[in-house]
């Protein structure tokens, strides 16, 4: 059985997945000393310390979201396998875009069409009778 709608959304949601893993890495790898000085002449208010943790937590929350990007692009890669061989495993490929939306929580739009996608797997029927 064709499944072109899961293979879409999945291949769209993965694309843009790609592109926030990109831009993840290239937020983690910003040279601090640079964030310090912008930080500092946004807001003079704040002491040294204050701006030595805001810059470790906003490194900490981007490691986070690109770990979580990494998951959901292996889930999600996963699931494209099996859709894309059509092996008999469409549940287990719609159970895994469905995961991969939930691990992919903070992304909207990856998480929504990740969903979609695997409600789609899990709900269209395959064909069992061939046509003889």
């Amino acid at each position: 059985m064709k499944r072109t709608g899961e293979l879409v959304l999945s291949i769209i949601a993965f694309a843009f997945n790609v592109f926030l893993f990109i831009s993840g890495v290239r937020s983690v790898s910003v040279d601090p000393f640079t964030l310090k000085q912008h930080l500092r002449a946004a807001e003079r208010n704040l002491s040294a310390q204050d701006i030595n943790n805001l810059i470790h937590l906003l490194n900490t929350i981007e490691t986070l979201l690109v770990v979580i990007t990494i998951i959901s692009i292996l889930l999600a890669g996963i699931s494209l396998i099996l859709l894309k061989r059509n092996i008999d495993k469409p549940k287990v490929a719609g159970w895994l875009l469905i995961l991969a939306g939930i691990v992919s929580l903070m992304e909207i739009i990856p998480c929504i069409l990740y969903i979609i996608a695997g409600i789609m797997a899990l709900v269209r029927k395959s064909n069992s009778n061939t046509n003889q």
